[in-house]
């Protein structure tokens, strides 16, 4: 049934003054309570709620009938603030309204008792004959408490309806078990009964209004991917909500990509779990050129039918903005300055790849025909990788190698990194393969062992005295800081330690332990302390004073 079917039969019950009740049924997640409430609030505002009053209850939690008759008085409101909770204002004029409406000899009865919940052992009884022409809805009867039955609920709501003249709405989960009395007694309770299977895009309708940021596309998104569950919907708008004015200031399609992969991410993040057949977020996001279908990996069944939702959804490679993206989901928040640092360098490779003869439109050579044109493609992707360089990342250096090789063309593999390296020397950072390495299937040993060559000459120029002036009593450093204090060797930190003197010293000799005392600390942080501790061992067996210099530290030579 359509959800405009839906309003339609909502409204209509609305509208009337017959008492009834209504049960409305759908999978978990896909919008009842929320268009519950949207289309009553549109009711209200289109003045077709007949009934002056409005209840709504969750039965989370209710143990017992008493509770549940005292919780739907509790939450009464009058129509004109439909849209609003219940508070203690509203519960205040209840009870006030519930009082007067039984005359002064019931005032002895109040007197001097709180408006609170329970204030006295008579007014949860009493509070019920207050409910006549009510509208109420009863929400997550699955959810009820142990001491309360489906079946006294359901009477009581028989009793709504015939002795109360209320109107009575049910919201019910579908597959839930707990609910075989309601099957049961429905007949005889039920007057309307209501599938709720809303479609992707008529869940996103539901989700969205039009001043959700981009919205047509967003919606686009979500329904490619069948996403029915409102509350991942929400989740997915408050997070481009954030997102999107932190790229408003770049190229279209960074704006786009964001919107792409937030969609794709959160679906894989929150339904993975329950759902084999999506692929989890860390298949996704371990997935670099192999989803182009370079390497030789080998995938199950499962896989490959993962690796075809992604190409439909035309998800093909996983970029360090991506990685942000997703982190993002994970966590729910984002650190604005990586994210448009990340968006900046991505936002430079789009304009870059616009031009004519880039390395993305040599790419398409690849992606866009079945032809036997592999000279073709290899020629085309070789000019323009050195007409490009300086905007193609690692990522995509070690994908155009691989495909290079399996397609025969090793010399040229070859140059093409010594070309990059040569090119891209400055950017020491760019060579940092515990950085760069995100997705584990940079395999291409050539540019591995190159890489690491590279970036542990070009961060060696600094001296371990230099590393540490610089960081020691801070709590940042450069992943560059650790591979010098990492090769320092034993003899220069004994030397070091043993020449230096002043109040920096205690500075350097516990930002070198400290490294060790990490929870998750890495090899080389580890080797750090160890190699300085072994230092001070050496320093400490030379003299009874030193001995006692060094223990103020935490090491001693008894431990060695």
């Amino acid at each position: 049934m359509s959800v405009e079917v839906i309003k339609d039969q909502i409204f209509q019950f609305l509208s009337s003054d017959q008492p009834e009740v209504m049960a409305i049924k759908g999978e978990w997640g896909v919008g009842k309570t929320y268009s519950w409430k949207k289309f009553l609030k549109e009711a209200c505002a289109e003045n077709k709620l007949n009934l002056e009053r409005y209840s709504y209850v969750s039965l989370f939690g209710i143990n017992s009938l008493e509770a549940f008759k005292y919780t739907i008085f509790e939450n009464v409101i009058k129509k004109e603030i439909v849209g609003t909770e219940a508070s203690l204002e509203t519960f205040r004029n209840n009870t006030t309204s519930l009082i007067e409406s039984f005359g002064r000899q019931s005032f002895n009865l109040f007197k001097g008792a709180p408006l609170i919940k329970s204030f006295s052992p008579a007014i949860e009884t009493i509070s019920f004959l207050s409910l006549n022409k009510t509208l109420i809805c009863i929400d997550d009867l699955e959810r009820k408490g142990k001491g309360l039955d489906v079946k006294d609920v359901l009477g009581l709501v028989s009793l709504l309806k015939e002795q109360k003249e209320c109107k009575v709405v049910l919201l019910l989960n579908d597959g839930e078990e707990g609910l075989g009395d309601y099957e049961k007694y429905r007949e005889k309770v039920i007057d309307t009964e209501l599938a709720f299977a809303p479609n992707p895009r008529e869940c996103a309708e539901i989700a969205y209004s039009e001043q959700t940021p981009n919205y047509s596309r967003l919606r686009e998104l979500t329904t490619s991917l069948g996403i029915r569950n409102i509350r991942i919907l929400k989740k997915i708008e408050r997070l481009t909500t954030l997102a999107l004015p932190l790229v408003e200031e770049y190229e279209p399609e960074i704006l786009d990509q964001v919107l792409h992969s937030l969609v794709l991410f959160a679906w894989s993040y929150f339904c993975s779990n329950s759902n084999e057949e999506i692929p989890p977020l860390e298949f996704i996001t371990k997935k670099g050129y192999t989803l182009l279908g370079i390497g030789d990996e080998e995938v199950t069944d499962l896989q490959k039918k993962w690796q075809t939702s992604l190409q439909a959804y035309n998800y093909q490679l996983t970029d360090e903005l991506d990685l942000l993206l997703s982190e993002t989901v994970k966590t729910g928040y984002f650190f604005a300055d990586e994210f448009k640092a990340k968006a900046a360098d991505k936002n430079q490779q789009t304009i870059a790849s616009k031009s004519e003869g880039s390395f993305s439109n040599a790419w398409r050579l690849y992606h866009d025909t079945f032809n036997d044109d592999g000279d073709e493609v290899i020629n085309g992707l070789y000019e323009s990788f050195k007409e490009n360089c300086k905007y193609i990342t690692p990522t995509n250096l070690n994908g155009t190698v691989s495909l290079f090789r399996e397609l025969g063309e090793e010399e040229k593999a070859s140059e093409i990194i010594d070309f990059y390296i040569k090119n891209r020397k400055e950017e020491t950072e760019l060579f940092n393969m515990k950085k760069n390495n995100f997705f584990g299937d940079t395999r291409d040993q050539e540019v591995i062992d190159k890489f690491n060559d590279t970036y542990n000459r070009s961060v060696t120029t600094e001296t371990a005295k230099q590393v540490l002036d610089r960081i020691a009593g801070r709590n940042s450093w450069n992943p560059s800081d650790e591979v010098v204090l990492a090769s320092t060797s034993v003899d220069d930190y004994y030397k070091l330690f043993k020449t230096e003197s002043g109040r920096h010293l205690s500075s350097f000799v516990t930002t070198c332990l400290k490294f060790g005392q990490f929870g998750n600390a890495s090899d080389q942080q580890k080797e750090i302390a160890n190699r300085a501790t072994e230092a001070l061992r050496r320093i400490a067996g030379e003299s009874e004073i030193n001995k006692r210099r060094v223990k103020k530290f935490g090491v001693s030579l008894e431990d060695a």
